[in-house]
């Protein structure tokens, strides 16, 4: 019998100091704050790319590049959060450099963060962060792609959200023209392509085989890259992408060198939702708003021009500069995809990925989702893919089987050049930019 007391006793010692230990972790736990979106762009002005010109060069020029990028995110947290920024030197193909001398400590990191509290308090974010860069602790003494990693003090570990900005310091001048062209569609729409050709030209004196690369990006979209290189980088591309293109190579830098790309489906002009429009889209909490009417199955038409793929939030008063919750819905048509649906657009940078994934309700004969949406005037389009669960990515990439194709859509393609530089133990620098589209060359 005292043994059984003993053991009573011991248990319920340890039932009390767990419960007591318990009561204290929760106490001085603190959630981690929330991300809701994050956007980069040039200087002040939303349309344009995030592209920072160090050394410009009036024998290189470039159609975009500004003295400074902006890097916006809303955040849900009870008060304005402890972080920090970390800038990262990165390949031409995003994978982050291990290299102290483009990454130095001292240059990469700042915790000066202009801080701005939501009209609306308890809402889906609660403060807005801005970093404009280059500033004094941030420099950047190497052109190339870079990555912004937003941190949280208290959880440093694993970054919180991620942008991308390019850094360009010119040395060629490169000539972009978009030419349409045929691919080969899976579905009836129209076969309406596109070939592109960027000329790059210098008077410096480069290494021929040092200068192999090209990618091309629409605007906004810095996911998407279509990559034209002599480096083992075109395998991206079948990975990314429904379809295959071509590619070529030729000539050398000093007379002239051509990358070549050819069949990439036009795609279509962006469909364009304008939350901005208080009456249309009024504020009522946490209830969903649905869409006026549901999108339709396009093959190849369009009304409105858009706004090349970004976000305007410019003629959003301040006191309703806040999130909606939406319900997209899209009428197939009777047109049924075998890929999973999602929607890209300026709302989450125009990256596919599992939130954004839409599901067929099948008594209302509509793909549907339910997502938060920053008011502004947004651009999107509807996309097709596999998701890719065990990578957190989507393949197979496509947006001609609801959004058809032509070659009226008006998107700006940028080309980014890149150079393998040997010092400083070797980095893939940016040192030329050209942009077109099917209307002509785009100059600044």
């Amino acid at each position: 019998m005292l043994y059984l007391k003993y053991i009573f006793f011991l248990i319920s010692f340890l039932t009390s100091f767990n419960f007591l230990y318990c009561e204290d972790t929760i106490a001085d736990f603190k959630i981690p704050p929330q991300i809701r979106m994050i956007r980069a762009y040039g200087a002040d002005n939303e349309l344009l790319p995030p592209i920072v010109v160090i050394n410009p060069s009036p024998s290189s020029p470039v159609p975009f590049g500004e003295n400074y990028v902006t890097i916006e995110f809303d955040i849900d947290a009870p008060v304005p959060p402890a972080m920090y920024a970390k800038f990262i030197h990165c390949t031409i193909d995003w994978r982050e450099d291990e290299n102290v001398f483009l990454n130095d400590i001292a240059y990469s990191r700042t915790s000066n963060i202009s801080w701005m509290s939501s009209p609306f308090q308890g809402g889906y974010y609660t403060y807005r962060g801005k970093i404009q860069v280059p500033n004094d602790q941030i420099k950047f003494a190497f052109p190339g792609n870079w990555k912004v990693k937003l941190y949280d003090y208290d959880y440093d570990s694993i970054p919180v959200a991620e942008a991308r900005i390019f850094v360009v310091k010119p040395r060629t001048q490169c000539d972009v023209l978009v030419q349409s062209d045929f691919y080969e569609p899976v579905y009836r729409v129209a076969p309406s392509g596109l070939q592109i050709e960027a000329m790059v030209y210098t008077d410096e004196n480069l290494f021929d085989s040092r200068l192999n690369t090209v990618v091309l990006y629409r605007n906004s979209r810095w996911y998407e890259p279509f990559y034209i290189s002599t480096e083992n980088l075109n395998d991206y591309n079948k990975q990314l992408y429904k379809y295959k293109f071509p590619v070529m190579i030729s000539g050398i830098a000093i007379a002239g060198k051509r990358f070549r790309i050819a069949n990439i489906p036009a795609e279509n002009e962006y469909r364009v939702m304008d939350l901005s429009n208080i009456a249309m889209y009024p504020q009522i909490g946490n209830q969903v708003v649905r869409m006026p009417m549901s999108d339709l199955r396009r093959r190849g038409s369009f009304f409105d021009r858009d706004d090349d793929g970004a976000l305007i939030t410019s003629n959003v008063p301040t006191s309703y500069d806040t999130y909606i919750y939406m319900e997209f819905l899209l009428e197939p048509d009777g047109w049924r995809s075998d890929d999973d649906i999602f929607i890209v657009g300026s709302f989450n940078g125009w990256k596919a990925d599992s939130k954004w994934q839409m599901y067929w309700d099948e008594s209302d004969r509509y793909y549907k989702l339910r997502q938060w949406v920053r008011r502004g005037k947004h651009n999107y389009l509807y996309a097709t893919g596999r998701n890719n669960f065990g990578q957190n990515s989507v393949n197979n990439l496509a947006c001609d089987e609801y959004e058809g194709n032509t070659v009226m859509a008006a998107h700006s393609f940028i080309a980014f050049v890149y150079y393998r530089e040997f010092e400083y133990g070797g980095y893939d620098a940016l040192i030329g930019i050209g942009a077109a589209n099917i209307f002509g060359t785009i100059t600044r």
